[in-house]
């Protein structure tokens, strides 16, 4: 082998070992994976206006999510101290998309939002990342410490009330979503 030929194949086998680093953070589809899935986009995004009375309301995570993890979603009828409605969630094969609809047409013009539990895991039981959410018009969900608060209050109970798929571990109640829906 010459000597051009040698360096090239070390060379090549240097990136590859770069390349295979097992602390790479990146997101991955291994089922042994460590890395926590990430929330990537939410639909409607906190903020919008418009939004069509049939939803859809759509999650999108980077890694596939733990199963049941819908159960840790809900929808106000108001703010997240109203009463929630109901709604059908679905997730993509892959387990990285969930999309949930209203089970009847959302009020016109009337604020909605969308709760997404603290305490969601990954498929991997690692606890889902949702650092992003604020881009997205989410704001977290803290209870504020007074008793019988409107901040302390989820659909007309205590946040204290709540299963553990909601509370994550910062003490955060998840990231919520509100929105205005059109005609």
């Amino acid at each position: 082998m010459s000597a051009r030929m040698l360096a090239l194949a070390t060379l090549t086998a240097a990136a590859l070992t770069v390349g295979c680093s097992s602390s790479s953070t990146a997101p991955t589809d291994d089922p042994n994976s460590t890395v926590a899935p990430a929330l990537l986009s939410v639909t409607p995004q906190g903020g919008a206006v418009n939004v069509s009375r049939t939803g859809p309301m759509v999650m999108t995570f980077d890694g596939a999510m733990g199963m049941g993890m819908e159960q840790d979603v809900d929808l106000h009828h108001g703010t997240i101290a109203d009463a929630t409605r109901p709604m059908t969630c679905t997730w993509s094969a892959d387990r990285k998309t969930v999309t949930c609809t209203p089970n009847t047409p959302m009020d016109s013009q009337t604020q909605y939002t969308l709760h997404m539990g603290g305490g969601m895991k990954g498929a991997d039981s690692m606890m889902a990342n949702m650092s992003k959410a604020t881009q997205m018009g989410g704001q977290a969900v803290k209870a504020t410490g007074g008793m019988g608060s409107m901040g302390d209050m989820h659909a007309g109970q205590s946040m204290s009330m709540m299963g553990s798929g909601w509370k994550a571990p910062d003490g955060s109640y998840g990231m919520m979503f509100s929105f205005r829906t059109g005609n």
